[in-house]
């Protein structure tokens, strides 16, 4: 790295291992900072500034294993904005007074009109005037980021504005942190000040290094009492944002993250506790001045930071690479019956790189930013489900043509069906093509696209608590009209094999049937309802079943392992109902494989 003498005197850059010095320090690897070959040339320090140089911003980067003390030191005591991270040192004030005996988190205060301020948090959407408990409100703070909810926490630190600053910032001065300070409440331009460090930092301003100290302090139960400390540790394991620092982190380590964030137009920044088989650590990461100012989980500070995050547990754990972990950020919607989930994926059918361009068909154009940058997937959960012999039923549906998922579960009652059914299996909807007339899979067409798909599924819910071993069962795959190729592309694989036993085909028999053919002589069960106008394609596929001498039915039959028949319903009609009839007649709970 060439750096000029002025970039010297600005930068101080110490990574302290035991009293060694940062030339000892050994490289890791991620491939997606560069290749192989010259990401094992760059020490600790270089991939950090490369990251720092390439989103055109300063970042601050502090560290500390609390297991072996080592320390990574990266700009570590340049004072930079808080954005929301100074609800942190809130906290902590609270609890401090709290163990003083000052304040009772259980003590409600009135949340009126006047007493609500915007920008992220719910409280400023609740009309009238209600009671709201001061540990709830501290709870909000750091989970949601609200600020409406943060400005009722201050309001309970002191009698004045100033006060309540002093408080806050005294006590951090007590406890070791030189440069953090509260200078402003949320979103209150009433109290807003012309100092310079106002106008500079807006609510806060603090260092990687306070904020890595202000964490150890917590873990160590030295900010408050333990009780105290427990509870601000469980707040932050409950952080709702989750773009940074987790972000990269693999799946294999029973990794837990207590954290908060910050962000406004400029600043991007994380602060937390990571715990896990492997280690715990402290770490604190700061971006400021970038150029990037979107408002989205690929901004460029966003993901630098989180490849710091990464490179900092390979350093710590002894790990490599830098494989995406899933951004856990979910969307819950209970209804009478379960509830649905709608999950972001790194696994999911899209992006992809055959449809970055788009893709036209019959004259229309379908743009890649709006049909096929949807990487979510939505799960739908039935009352009291529950894993058999720790592991899980899906059923997997791939929508059709001119569909997508959540238009798709609306339109054929998904929910009420699986209900109406009974059955103790989850049922996950794949986003396909968004609303475009096209049957293209994705990564899902790639050998072990869909296990990776089924994987990083079953990994979310068991993070979020909604399963406790990831680990698929019984799996039934499920198409509608386009969604054929999907499940055909599934078989051709040979994606979780011993898992699949079932195919529910409704009017969806368009082509490779071959592969279909191929799953019926390995015994897989078939369930086709179909249209007129794909009579030729199955007279066809009988014509074969005769040849090989399997059976089949061709009117519904529940007791018949191949049954494929006609219907006079429309095309869009053919799951109303069918689907909860074939579940019910379909085997799950891990009870036996194929029938053969």
């Amino acid at each position: 790295m060439n750096l000029n003498t002025q970039e010297i005197v600005k930068i101080t850059v110490s990574i302290v291992i035991m009293g060694l010095s940062l030339s000892a320090c050994l490289p890791r690897t991620t491939s997606e900072t560069a290749t192989p070959e010259s990401v094992q040339s760059l020490t600790l320090e270089q991939q950090i500034r490369n990251l720092e140089r390439a989103t055109g911003g300063i970042f601050g980067v502090y560290a500390k294993n609390l297991e072996t003390g080592e320390v990574i030191n990266y700009n570590g005591s340049e004072v930079l904005p808080t954005a929301s991270s100074i609800k942190l040192p809130i906290l902590a004030e609270f609890y401090h007074q709290v163990a003083q005996g000052k304040l009772d988190p259980f003590t409600t205060t009135q949340l009126t009109d006047d007493r609500k301020w915007g920008g992220s948090g719910i409280l400023q959407y609740y009309s009238g005037s209600i009671p709201v408990r001061l540990e709830d409100a501290a709870r909000l703070m750091i989970i949601l980021s609200d600020n409406t909810a943060t400005n009722l926490v201050l309001d309970a630190l002191g009698t004045t504005h100033s006060q309540r600053l002093a408080a806050v910032n005294g006590y951090m001065t007590t406890l070791g942190l030189k440069n953090t300070r509260l200078l402003n409440r949320l979103m209150d331009w009433s109290t807003k000040t012309d100092s310079p460090e106002s106008l500079r930092y807006g609510i806060g301003m603090s260092s990687a290094e306070d904020m890595g100290l202000l964490l150890e302090r917590i873990v160590d139960r030295t900010v408050a009492d333990s009780a105290g400390c427990d509870i601000m540790l469980k707040m932050l394991g409950e952080q709702f944002y989750s773009d940074i620092i987790p972000r990269f982190l693999p799946n294999d380590a029973n990794i837990r993250v207590h954290h908060k964030t910050g962000s406004v137009t400029e600043t991007r920044v994380d602060v937390g506790y990571v715990v896990s088989d492997r280690g715990r650590y402290v770490v604190a990461l700061f971006a400021d001045q970038f150029r990037d100012h979107r408002w989205s989980d690929d901004n460029e500070a966003v993901v630098a930071l989180a490849k710091i995050s990464r490179l900092i547990w390979n350093r710590f754990t002894g790990d490599e690479g830098m494989e995406p972990a899933p951004v856990y950020t979910q969307d819950y919607y209970p209804y009478p019956g379960g509830e649905w989930l709608r999950l972001r994926l790194h696994n999911s059918l899209f992006p992809a790189p055959e449809r970055e361009n788009g893709h036209t068909y019959d004259g229309v154009f379908y743009a890649a930013d709006r049909h096929y940058s949807d990487s979510t997937a939505v799960v739908i959960i039935p009352d009291g489900f529950h894993e058999v012999g720790g592991k899980v039923d899906l059923v997997v549906h791939f929508h059709g043509w001119g569909n997508d998922n959540l238009q798709a579960m609306g339109q054929f009652k998904i929910p009420q069906q699986l209900k109406a059914s009974g059955k103790n299996t989850l049922f996950v909807m794949a986003q396909g093509p968004w609303r475009a007339l096209d049957s293209f899979a994705g990564k899902i067409e790639q050998p072990g696209g869909f296990a990776a798909f089924v994987n990083e599924i079953l990994e979310q819910l068991k993070a979020i608590d909604r399963i406790q071993n990831a680990t698929p069962g019984r799996i039934i795959l499920s198409g509608h009209s386009g969604g054929y190729r999907a499940i055909a592309k599934v078989l051709e694989n040979g994606d979780l094999t011993q898992s699949i036993g079932r195919l529910f085909l409704f009017d969806a028999f368009y082509g490779l049937q071959e592969n279909y053919l191929a799953f019926a002589k390995n015994g897989g069960q078939i369930r086709s309802i179909y249209t007129e106008h794909l009579a030729p394609e199955h007279e066809t596929f009988f014509h074969q079943l005769d040849s090989l001498q399997i059976s089949y039915k061709n009117a519904w039959d529940p007791d018949a392992r191949m049954t494929l028949y006609p219907t006079d319903v429309k095309h869009n009609q053919v799951m109303d109902g069918t689907l909860t009839q074939w579940l019910q007649a379909s085997p799950l709970d891990n009870i036996e494989q194929a029938d053969n």
